[in-house]
């Protein structure tokens, strides 16, 4: 089996993990999530621990083969309004960039949820990158999310 990144990079424009309002969370362990979604050949797991903080790995499989790979932790301040920021953290994963699908764009406001902004800065490409993003209340950080991933075994994948 020999595919390319851009194989990878659309199948992962498709995905929506954890922000998608159709995923369906799983818990095979006290306190772990997973998210698994097929399509065809393909295969994507989010797996996650924790409340605030949280840590989580993303992978991709095609047929039975790991090909793509993302760790993640993060910090999302509870509070009254914990609620209204999931929401708003989800809708701004689901917009993600078509050249960076593993998070949000560079940056999210919505009208429908005033005073909440999403920022989201990272280098690399799909091969490798790493990131930070931030959810902000009226200019003030209320939560982080840091995260490193790319291409895994690449005797696989035409580079």
């Amino acid at each position: 089996m020999k595919l390319n990144s851009n194989s990878i990079l659309g199948f992962l424009n498709g995905i929506e993990g954890w922000a998608d309002p159709d995923a369906k969370e799983s818990t095979p362990r006290p306190g772990l999530k997973v998210i698994t979604i097929k399509k065809g050949n393909w295969t994507y797991m989010d797996q996650y621990a924790g409340g605030e903080p949280f840590q989580g790995l993303e992978i991709v499989w095609l047929k039975k083969v790991p090909v793509w790979s993302m760790s993640y932790r993060g910090f999302w301040n509870e509070g009254s309004d914990y609620k209204i920021m999931l929401k708003f953290v989800k809708k701004a994963l689901q917009k993600p960039p078509k050249n960076a699908p593993w998070r949000g764009p560079k940056r999210f406001t919505i009208k429908d949820i005033p005073d909440w902004g999403y920022t989201n800065k990272w280098q690399g490409t799909i091969k490798e990158f790493n990131g930070l993003e931030k959810i902000l209340f009226r200019g003030k950080v209320k939560g982080w999310t840091v995260y490193q991933g790319g291409i895994v075994n690449k005797k696989h994948i035409n580079l």
